[in-house]
């Protein structure tokens, strides 16, 4: 009877490590899910949106915070731009250059874990030499990252205008 008893233990024992190893797999699955999962278009486009709103109201300090602290802008014909001070700095010329208003539409956006893209169009209008009225017509890309609180900052973000460039 005892090695009987001993059996019925024994198989006690492996039920009881296969149930808890099965539930501790499946919580291990759910998180793994949960920190892959992807970002939709709309919280991948938000940051572009949030730009273009301060680049609006003539705020560089809002617009560069939206990029991380080492992230690069490549603007065209012009070097890169590395490091938010200089985001911000960069910004801010081209609001005291004029930026009368800025729209983004986002048209592809990706993510995998905490890293994706964004590939949109823009609309620039700022106020000309003569008091009139240039509307800039271009896209753009950027390479995100999901931040420590869970919000997407550009690291990179290049753009271009639709205009042919000028012969020189």
């Amino acid at each position: 009877m005892k090695p009987i008893r001993q059996i019925l233990m024994l198989l006690l024992f492996s039920l009881s490590l296969s149930t808890l190893f099965n539930c501790k797999q499946q919580s291990g699955s759910s998180e793994e899910t949960e920190l892959s999962k992807s970002a939709t278009i709309e919280e991948l486009g938000q940051m572009n949106r949030y730009f273009a709103n301060a680049l609006t109201a003539k705020d560089a300090l809002a617009a560069a915070n939206l990029y991380g602290e080492n992230a690069s802008l490549l603007p065209p014909n012009e070097p890169i731009v590395k490091g938010r001070a200089n985001i911000q700095a960069y910004w801010q010329g081209a609001i005291d250059a004029g930026i009368i208003d800025a729209t983004v539409k986002t048209i592809d956006a990706k993510s995998d874990g905490d890293l994706g893209y964004e590939v949109g169009t823009f609309t620039l209008r700022f106020l000309g030499a003569e008091n009139d009225t240039i509307v800039e017509i271009g896209k753009y890309i950027e390479i995100l990252e999901r931040n420590e609180d869970g919000k997407w900052i550009s690291t990179y973000g290049m753009w271009s205008s639709n205009e042919s460039a000028p012969n020189q």
